[in-house]
């Protein structure tokens, strides 16, 4: 029989060095690498979107056609001009305030056989952008299917669109005459007017 040497004793090993704990900014590189990317992604989607249901899809007519005082123009398959009009002297039966004046605007349309749709003109101040809307049933003027505000699809061959404004007396103009066809996408007419 053989006796086994006894055990050797092993030497104790070295305690292995602490290792640093990873910093913040290391234990969260690739949370702040999404983050990084995310935060203008998700500005520029929102943007995206905002700019899209306020310009796009023909929502709004944001590119003028210039058109020069006694000048016709052709857009949305019509003829559209010469526009005329002027100041209303006689505003006997009319609610119009003090220290304003009365502007009519007659547009001229032909949109031949087919219907077309725009939204009611708006007087323009070429110098400071100020604009005014139509104020037909504001001034105690009753709807008259002869005397139009808007185009509408019903309506086929030529016609005048007659539309009211009220300013006030110190505004001299000139004026711009704005008329967006809806088909037009984001064109509109904007026809030069000196009352």
């Amino acid at each position: 029989m053989t006796i086994t040497p006894p055990p050797v004793p092993t030497p104790p090993r070295a305690p292995d060095p602490v290792a640093a704990a990873p910093s913040w900014w290391r234990r969260n590189l690739v949370a702040l690498i999404a983050l990084a990317l995310l935060i203008p992604a998700t500005a520029l989607a929102i943007g995206w979107q905002e700019w899209r249901q306020y310009f796009d899809f023909d929502a709004r007519p944001v590119t003028p056609v210039a058109v020069d005082d006694g000048e016709t123009a052709e857009l949305a398959g019509a003829s559209w001009g010469p526009v005329r009009g002027g100041e209303i002297a006689d505003l006997a039966g009319l609610d119009v305030p003090a220290d304003t004046r009365l502007i009519a605007v007659g547009v001229p349309v032909d949109v031949g056989a087919d219907g077309l749709s725009c939204d009611t003109p708006r007087l323009v101040e070429q110098r400071t952008g100020r604009e005014w809307l139509p104020v037909r049933s504001e001034i105690g003027l009753l709807s008259d299917s002869a005397e139009p505000e808007r185009c509408t699809t019903d309506q086929t061959g030529s016609y005048e669109l007659i539309v009211p404004f009220v300013i006030p007396d110190d505004v001299e103009g000139p004026f711009w005459v704005d008329v967006w066809p809806q088909s037009a996408g984001g064109s509109f007419l904007r026809f030069s007017f000196e009352p």
